[in-house]
């Protein structure tokens, strides 16, 4: 038998047929980028030329969201495809626990030349947490005259940091091409996340492309918080946007013509790694995924930065390119812990059952609408004062438990918002009896949630 088999790999081999390689793998990750922060997500205001051509090529999801909108925690979550109470990262500059295992890990293991690019926001080195290529700033500063470990070299160049790393990546890229085994590239931008000086400082050539009356503002702008927990009233996020001048209407238009004009500087960074991939001739075996480690409040409820569980704060731009993906938009729920499982199935690997997220391959060849229908977002870090709180989000509503302390034994207040009807998530249904049993189906959601991922992981 053993002979046979002999006989039958060399005579595939005489024949010339090969093992069909692996398919590569490009996770591109921006940092604070809201779902509306790209034209092809339907804002006719902000130019993103080289992601709206990204978008159109393939699979683009209307629905995607974080399940926790920090940047430590959400990073640790594509990582490992599971929750920050299970992976131990629920603050910034936090460790993953012992004995997590990350897409790079597994990937390797399975002959893949891993590398990363760009900003790095988990407290272990790349290269314990499985890749061979690193070139990485740590956490956010300043644009220009970053410190820079590229490959264990410390530099400081004074390009933009961004502009660097995508430079670098495109090195690994031309590197990876010429070798036998596929690649893993996980490329983070800084941007848009402000600067050092809680700026977005951007070229007068890129801030001349943009009006600031013609600059969106928030609906909800003005919202007195009276449907929501005391407690925002004195958030982070409501007093440094009143540092800003929220919500004064020309202030917000001012800060969002600022963010708009580093995202467009982005996309012209992102865009020369796209030029590369279609240079390299690469694109039939590699798939791609686009999306933010979280959004952005620019105003919205009188808020700035992200964290809290709202709309603006959890939903994120995402679409993935690749062999067998057809143009499409997509309208299901998915997650950033979605990533890990999927590219592990996609590679053909056998996904742990310790992983939350969901394999979407059967999303990206239209076999398939969704995977799920309703997540819960967990929102236990304690960043800018924000209490704890387990969110439900389905695609109609959104119901959140805010909890005095994290404990989570005592509830300090609940609110539900039909995101279809209230999209600015103005009007708290909690006290409509209509509504009983969404409430007490979105209950069990939260109950389940802290009986299968969150207790486990706090008793180890």
């Amino acid at each position: 038998m053993k002979l046979y088999s002999f006989l039958v790999l060399l005579l595939l081999f005489s024949c010339g047929v090969k093992a069909q390689r692996k398919p590569n793998f490009i996770v591109i990750l921006t940092d604070d980028q809201r779902f509306d922060a790209v034209r092809a997500n339907g804002n006719q205001t902000i130019h993103t030329p080289n992601l709206d051509r990204l978008f159109r090529q393939g699979k683009r999801f209307t629905n995607a969201h974080v399940v926790f909108a920090l940047c430590s925690p959400s990073r640790a979550a594509i990582l490992t495809g599971r929750y920050g109470s299970a992976n131990g990262v629920l603050e910034l500059d936090s460790k993953l626990n012992p004995g997590e295992k990350t897409i790079a890990n597994y990937l390797k293991e399975q002959g893949y030349y891993t590398g990363v690019s760009g900003k790095w926001h988990v407290d272990q080195s790349p290269q314990a947490l499985g890749f061979d290529f690193a070139t990485t700033f740590y956490s956010n500063g300043t644009y220009h005259g970053r410190k820079i470990n590229d490959q264990g070299n410390m530099v400081q160049p004074d390009e933009h940091c961004d502009a660097y790393c995508a430079r670098r990546s495109l090195d690994f890229l031309q590197m990876a091409a010429g070798k036998k085994e596929p690649f893993f590239l996980f490329h983070n931008t800084q941007l848009p996340h402000m600067d050092d000086q809680m700026e977005w400082p951007a070229h007068d050539t890129t801030r001349a492309k943009y009006q600031a009356s013609a600059m969106p503002v928030a609906a909800n702008k003005d919202d007195d918080l009276s449907t929501k927990p005391e407690y925002l009233k004195t958030v982070r996020n409501r007093t440094q946007a009143s540092v800003y001048g929220y919500p004064n209407k020309e202030k917000i238009q001012a800060h969002t013509l600022d963010y708009y004009s580093v995202i467009t500087e982005m996309d012209a960074f992102i865009g020369s790694i796209l030029k590369k991939v279609d240079e390299l001739g690469i694109a039939e075996s590699t798939y791609l995924i686009f999306l933010s480690d979280n959004g952005w409040m620019l105003g919205d409820h009188g808020f700035t930065s992200k964290v809290l569980p709202y709309q603006p704060s959890t939903h994120v731009p995402m679409c993935v390119v690749g062999p067998g993906v057809a143009p499409s938009v997509n309208t299901s729920l998915v997650l950033n812990i979605d990533v890990a499982p999927t590219l592990m199935d996609l590679a053909g690997m056998k996904v742990p059952a310790a992983m939350h997220g969901k394999i979407i391959k059967s999303i990206l060849t239209g076999k398939q609408n969704g995977v799920r229908s309703f997540f819960v977002y967990e929102g236990l870090g304690r960043y800018g004062g924000a209490k704890p709180n387990l969110t439900v989000i389905s695609e109609k509503y959104r119901y959140i438990v805010t909890y005095e302390d994290e404990k989570l034994d005592q509830v300090n207040f609940r609110e539900l918002y039909d995101q279809k009807a209230d999209p600015g998530e103005m009007h708290n249904l909690m006290n409509s009896s209509r509504y009983v049993s969404e409430v007490k189906r979105f209950e069990k959601a939260i109950e389940n949630h802290l009986k299968e991922v969150v207790r486990p992981a706090r008793s180890q």
